[in-house]
C-alpha cells in the first residue's frame, strides 16, 4: 500500500459512512444527557462538511433531522430519534440495493465506480441471491478507491475486472448495466457522485447501456429545491502523489483535482431508492410523496443552529 500511496491512493470515508459516523456519535452524546454538547458537536462536524463535503446532501439532512428533534422534542426525545434514524437509513441502504439487485438478471456484465456502501451491499445481495455476474471497476483516481472496491468484490468471489478510469469507453462494449453510488441528488434528478461518474455515463449513454444510480431518499438535496448550487470541492496534488513524487515536477507545476462531478438526469435510467426505482425527472413527485408538500417547508440548518443556541 506504501507503493500505491506514492500514485494517491487513500482510504476516504463514503458519504454513508460519514452520515452513520455522525449518527452513532451524536447518539453517544444525546445518551450522555448534554444536548448542549450535541449542539456544538452538530455545528462543528457542519462546518467541517460544508468545507470538506459540500455535496454530501447526506450529512446535512441527517444534521437537520437531528436539530429538529431536539428543537421540538427535547434532550429527552431526541436520543430515540437519533437511533430510530440510525436504524432507518441502514435500512434504506440495503432496501436501496435490493430494488437495484432486482434489476440485475443472471449472466450479466456490470461496470462501476469508486466504493460506494449502496453499491456493495447490491453485490451482496446479488451474491446472496445467487445471481451470476461479474463487474468492470474502474479505479477510480482520485483516489483510486475502486481499488477497495475490487478487493470486496473478489472476496466475494465476483469474477471482477480493475481498469483505468480512461478504459471506460473502451470496455463500455462489454458491459451490460452501469451502476453508481451518489454523495447528493439535486431536485432535477442530477446526481454528484465521484468524478469520472459522469463519464461513465456518458459512455454508457453513447453505447445504449443503462445508467443507473442507487441513492437512499436521505441523499436528496433539498437546498437545490431553492435554487441553490452543490458545490463541488477540488483537492491539490495530495491526491495524486506523495511530497518525493512532487519533488520531480518542474517548479511551476499545478494539480487541480476535482473529487465529485454531476451527471446529468438525460444520462440516467433509474435512481434506486428505498421507496422503489424512479426515473430521475420524478425527483418532485418522490419528495412531495415524503414530505407533503412540495416544495417542502422545511427549516435551515444555520436558522435552527441559531434558535436551539439562543435557548441554551
Amino acid at each position: 500500500m506504501s507503493e500505491l500511496a506514492r500514485h494517491g491512493f487513500s482510504h476516504r470515508p463514503t458519504g454513508s459512512e460519514l452520515i452513520l459516523d455522525l449518527l452513532n456519535e451524536s447518539y453517544k452524546i444525546a445518551s450522555a444527557g448534554d444536548c448542549g454538547k450535541l449542539v456544538r458537536f452538530l455545528k462543528e462536524k457542519y462546518t467541517q462538511y460544508s468545507r470538506e463535503r459540500p455535496g454530501s446532501a447526506g450529512l446535512f439532512n441527517a444534521t437537520r433531522l437531528i436539530l429538529t428533534s431536539l428543537r421540538e422534542k427535547g434532550c429527552t426525545g431526541v436520543r430515540e430519534e437519533i437511533e430510530w434514524l440510525k436504524e432507518k437509513y441502514d435500512r434504506d441502504l440495503w432496501s436501496a440495493s435490493e430494488v437495484m439487485a432486482r434489476r440485475v438478471v443472471d449472466g450479466d456484465v456490470l461496470m462501476t465506480n469508486s466504493n460506494s456502501i449502496a453499491v456493495r451491499r447490491l453485490f451482496e445481495t446479488l451474491v446472496r441471491n445467487k445471481v451470476r455476474f461479474s463487474v468492470y471497476v474502474l479505479e477510480s483516481r482520485p483516489g483510486m478507491e475502486g481499488l477497495v472496491l475490487a478487493d470486496f468484490l473478489d472476496k466475494l468471489g465476483v469474477e471482477t475486472y480493475l481498469v483505468v478510469d480512461s478504459a471506460a469507453r473502451f470496455f463500455m462494449k462489454n458491459v451490460d448495466k452501469v451502476v453508481s453510488g451518489a454523495e447528493a441528488v439535486a431536485v432535477n434528478g442530477a446526481v454528484i457522485s465521484k468524478v469520472g461518474t459522469s463519464l461513465m455515463a456518458l459512455a454508457a449513454s453513447e453505447a445504449r447501456v443503462r445508467f443507473f444510480v442507487i441513492a437512499p431518499t436521505l441523499k436528496i438535496s433539498l437546498e437545490t429545491i431553492y435554487g441553490e448550487l452543490v458545490r463541488l470541492p477540488e483537492g491539490d496534488w495530495r491526491l495524486l502523489m506523495d511530497e518525493e513524487t512532487k519533488k520531480g515536477l518542474p517548479e511551476k507545476y499545478a494539480a487541480r483535482v476535482p473529487i465529485y462531478d454531476v451527471t446529468p438526469p438525460n444520462m440516467i435510467d433509474g435512481i434506486a431508492t428505498e421507496l422503489g426505482l424512479y426515473p430521475p425527472q420524478s425527483i418532485p413527485i418522490l419528495v412531495k410523496s415524503i414530505y407533503g408538500k412540495y416544495p417542502p417547508q422545511v427549516p435551515s440548518i444555520e436558522s435552527l443552529f441559531s434558535e436551539l443556541e439562543k435557548g441554551g
